[in-house]
């Protein structure tokens, strides 16, 4: 049961971060002129490798932030060529920065393993 509510927690979740980021995907200082890129990514258990739906990943420096879907799956659109650093929390794990994450090509993958606490 308790796996259930938390479930049903993450996914509301998921569904209100969508909703509220919406149309916020433009940070406000981009790096650069070009637009249109894409990271995506996943989280997952440092230990396990089991994925981590709910997580929340930042942008630091913007407004953007999305969560992970139930594959544990991110996806951050709209982003300007540059370098970025990303901010991963999650309930019950370390949070997690990951410093200079640079954005070269249309699209990014970047994986992120966290730790339990």
């Amino acid at each position: 049961m308790k796996k259930v509510f938390i479930s049903f927690f993450v996914l509301s979740l998921i569904f209100a971060s969508n909703s509220l980021t919406a149309g916020n995907d433009i940070p406000s200082n981009p790096p650069s002129v070009a637009s249109n890129i894409s990271l995506t990514g996943k989280v997952t258990d440092a230990i396990t490798g089991e994925t981590l739906a709910g997580a929340m990943v930042e942008v630091e420096g913007t407004q953007i932030s999305v969560f992970t879907d139930l594959e544990g799956e991110f996806s951050i659109n709209e982003l300007s060529l540059g370098t970025y650093n990303l901010k991963v929390k999650y309930i019950s794990y370390q949070e997690k920065t990951i410093e200079s994450v640079e954005l070269i090509e249309k699209k990014t993958c970047f994986d992120i393993a966290l730790q339990s606490k």
